[in-house]
Parts: C-alpha cells; sequence; structure tokens
C-alpha cells in the first residue's frame, strides 16, 4: 500500500497535467462545435477501421470451412452435369422409354465425392498424391480423380479414411483421349519434366488437330466419361512411322497449386470389370 502511495506522489505532477488535458479536451470538443464535429469523424473512421479490420481477420479464418462447402456444391454439380450429358446423349429415345432412359442414366453414371489433398509430389518420375477420402467414404482403387479444371488421376490404393492416387503426372499412368470433336483417340502419357505438359500418342495421322485445340477423355475406360477435360495443344510432331501424330499438350490441371479433387466411381464398374473378365479367363491353379 505504501508503494502505491509513494508512486502518486512521486507522479503527482504527471497525474494532474494528465487528468487536466482530458477536462480540457472534453471542454473543446464539448462546447466547440467546429471542434467536435472533427472529433466525431475522426472517431467514426478509427471505428470503420477497427470493425473491417476485425471482419476481416473473422472472414479469414471462416475460408476453410467456405472452401469445404463450395467443394461440396462443385462435387453436386459436377454429377448433375454428367447426369444431363448422359441425358442428351439419348434424347432420340421416345416419351414411353423415359422411365427405361432414367434408369440407364443412373446405371450408367457416375457417383462424385469430393475430396482434399494431403500430400504430393510434382517433381519425381513417379508421383503420386495423397487425398483425404478412403474406403469409409465408399472410394475403391481404379476410381478417376478430377480437378476443377480437368482430369488428375486415378485411384490406386486405398486406407479406411486415405487413398493414395496415380496422377497423369506419374510414367505408369496412361489415359485415353481424344481431339473435341473428333472420334479418333490416342493415349496420354507423361515423360517426365515440366508439370506442365504431357504427350499424347498414337493419334491417327488423318485426325483433324490444330495448335489451341481442347484435348478430351475419349470415354473409352472406366475410370472416366467422355469428355472432361485434358488440356490444349500446343505442338504438333510427326511420329516417326508417319502413320501416328503426337501431340505436345498443356494440361488443364494445375497441379502445383492443387488442393481439391473430385472422386468419380462408375456405378456399374463392377459389372464392367467382370465382363472384360469374362473375355480373358483367369487360369485356376491346380490343386496339389
Amino acid at each position: 500500500m505504501n508503494s502505491i502511495f509513494q508512486f502518486l506522489y512521486k507522479n503527482l505532477h504527471h497525474i494532474v497535467f494528465v487528468a487536466l488535458e482530458v477536462v480540457c479536451f472534453v471542454l473543446l470538443f464539448s462546447y466547440n462545435s467546429f471542434q467536435g464535429s472533427i472529433y466525431l469523424s475522426t472517431a467514426n473512421r478509427a471505428t470503420a477501421r477497427l470493425v473491417s479490420s476485425k471482419d476481416r481477420v473473422t472472414s479469414y479464418f471462416g475460408l476453410a470451412e467456405k472452401n469445404r462447402d463450395l467443394v461440396a456444391q462443385n462435387a453436386q454439380l459436377q454429377q448433375r452435369i454428367l447426369e444431363l450429358e448422359a441425358a442428351a446423349s439419348m434424347h432420340h429415345l421416345d416419351s414411353l422409354a423415359h422411365i427405361e432412359t432414367m434408369e440407364q442414366i443412373h446405371r450408367t453414371g457416375y457417383n462424385i465425392i469430393s475430396a482434399q489433398v494431403v500430400d504430393k509430389s510434382i517433381n519425381k518420375t513417379n508421383n503420386y498424391l495423397t487425398i483425404d477420402k478412403g474406403e469409409a467414404d465408399g472410394v475403391k482403387p481404379d476410381m478417376g480423380i478430377m480437378g476443377v479444371n480437368g482430369i488428375v488421376g486415378v485411384v490406386y490404393k486405398c486406407s479406411k479414411h486415405y487413398s493414395l492416387v496415380l496422377p497423369i503426372l506419374n510414367s505408369k499412368s496412361s489415359v485415353s483421349c481424344k481431339v473435341l470433336g473428333s472420334d479418333y483417340f490416342g493415349y496420354l502419357r507423361w515423360e517426365g519434366g515440366d508439370a506442365r505438359y504431357a504427350m499424347v500418342y498414337d493419334l491417327p495421322r488423318y485426325t483433324t488437330v490444330e495448335i489451341g485445340d481442347t484435348i478430351v477423355t475419349s470415354g473409352n475406360s472406366t475410370f472416366f466419361p467422355s469428355g472432361l477435360p485434358v488440356g490444349t495443344v500446343e505442338e504438333k510432331l510427326p511420329s516417326t512411322d508417319g502413320l501416328y501424330v503426337t501431340l505436345k499438350v498443356m494440361l488443364s490441371t494445375e497441379f502445383a497449386r492443387l488442393e481439391h479433387v473430385f472422386i468419380m466411381g462408375k456405378m456399374d464398374a463392377e459389372e464392367y470389370a467382370i465382363l472384360q473378365e469374362s473375355l480373358n479367363p483367369k487360369k485356376k491353379k491346380k490343386k496339389n
């Protein structure tokens, strides 16, 4: 207690000075309209800046949740687009076959699940991605992976809550694709190096293709439906035998900035796999 009194006694002059200054400012701004208006406008600006800063900070910490909501909405929109494209492709059916058509759309459609990339590599010969969805979320090997702007790769392995993805930036990856508007298809391969580019091989030489044309998936697999963006043609190169054309393609997916993806599961993939296996049945091992 004595220390407090000693502090007040030593600083009495300063305390009285500050108190008088406060009284003077109160009297100045209270009884002079000009000074009062300046005080109010300054205080309002300061308050507005403080509130604006608070809103920006609050908005920043809420971005993660907003991003999750947007990704979920995008997944729903992607599935709706695929359903509409399937319906458009069957528009020639008469009204009596409407129910059968809808059932076929469902059977040959794709389920779409949104996911987030939790780990990735893009500068190796064989790159991989890890996403935060697994078997518990309905993810299985051989499901296609798409980004916001184009295809990403295929699910390679799954655990309960995570999946390993084989991206198109992997020497083992091969995706069937075609020039938009053409029925001739080749396959996409990444030759290493720049993650922005890949090559399309085995495209027939009589295929009409120009620099800047869009490359899309051909639909000749259960991984991806037809028409998903792959990239744009940067360069056209003849093959050594002269029968095919090789294309250098700028990929639509920017892997360096890839954060959110969509998992595309073909609803009848198991039925398709069984049918394909019947063409090349595996030999049963003889029992000893």
